[in-house]
């Protein structure tokens, strides 16, 4: 069967957009939810995402979650509006009262010294990054090379090499559905073949475990390019989920991606998750007994997202 084919308008401003960075959206906001082949594009001729599901097969996703998943738990504190208004469910152990809860960041009082910190913080999210990276290792005091390898790449090059075919299939992907963007991708990262994810259109991935991103939009990447998204249900872990659509609020539309499925994205768009949902009631509060950061938050469930795309910086260390 051919997609379905929408046109999406604006139901927000953009001014009001604005307002909500950090925010989230659940899922009866969405005036349209998607779950099958789609073709959606804005009321001014722009693509805003292309989605198919089931295209890419469980051996594929398998090599995915058996390269990512436990690297893709690790928390930081490095993904800004994506990681929400600050909670402090969502902090380190030493953080004690927020000095701002109505920011995505803020200093704090310090558990330990009960005094006011210097450094600000954001929330902590399981998310991570591989492949390469378009700035210096901070624990080089940015001293180091403008380009990198990652950190996941320099300490698992099995479990990267195990995930190439798998990476393979999300270029095929893309370059199928959206070949305008894929060649003027695959260029730019040409220019650079030793920061490329083996010949492919990408120079870097993202990989999120169980995480619900606030509305956001990405920053660093080749704004000529288009982000891809995959979902791959960790087979280990038994926490299944319904929910955590990934929605375009600014349109009112979300996406139910799922095990298998591919999306090509416009990730300069506004973009974020809808809430998780337990399969059952009772399974919810069985799992969310322990009353620690990870079920509270919602990390305990089995969903290892992951985003492929450039860095538009990368260019600068051509050769």
């Amino acid at each position: 069967m051919s997609p379905i084919k929408i046109i999406v308008s604006k139901i927000k401003t953009d001014n009001y957009m604005k307002t909500k960075l950090g925010h989230n959206f659940d899922t009866d906001y969405y005036d349209k939810h998607i779950d099958e082949d789609c073709d959606c594009y804005t009321d001014k001729g722009d693509l805003l995402f292309k989605f198919r599901k089931n295209v890419i097969s469980p051996a594929l996703c398998k090599r995915a979650v058996d390269s990512f998943s436990k690297y893709s738990q690790n928390l930081h504190e490095n993904r800004g509006n994506a990681a929400g208004i600050i909670d402090e469910n969502k902090t380190r152990g030493y953080v004690g009262t927020l000095v701002n809860k109505t920011s995505v960041s803020t200093k704090y009082i310090s558990n330990i010294t009960n005094k006011q910190s210097k450094t600000i913080i954001t929330n902590l999210a399981p998310s991570n990054i591989a492949g390469f990276y378009d700035r210096p290792d901070r624990n080089t005091k940015n001293l180091g090379p403008k380009c990198r390898l990652t950190a996941f790449n320099k300490k698992f090059p099995i479990d990267w090499d195990n995930a190439i075919p798998f990476i393979n299939r999300i270029d095929y992907l893309f370059k199928k559905l959206v070949p305008d963007r894929h060649s003027k991708q695959l260029e730019r990262a040409s220019i650079t073949p030793d920061f490329q994810i083996s010949n492919t259109s990408f120079t870097t991935m993202t990989m999120n475990y169980s995480f619900r991103t606030s509305c956001h939009k990405d920053k660093g990447d080749y704004e000529e390019g288009f982000g891809n998204l995959i979902v791959c249900e960790d087979y280990r872990n038994k926490n299944t989920y319904k929910g955590c659509y990934l929605g375009f609020p600014q349109y009112g539309i979300c996406v139910n991606v799922r095990q298998g499925d591919f999306i090509a994205m416009n990730v300069h768009e506004y973009h974020c998750n809808t809430e998780f949902i337990s399969p059952s009631i009772n399974s919810n509060k069985n799992i969310n007994s322990n009353k620690n950061k990870t079920t509270i938050n919602d990390w305990h469930y089995n969903r290892l997202s992951i985003v492929l795309y450039l860095r538009k910086n990368m260019i600068k260390c051509a050769k």
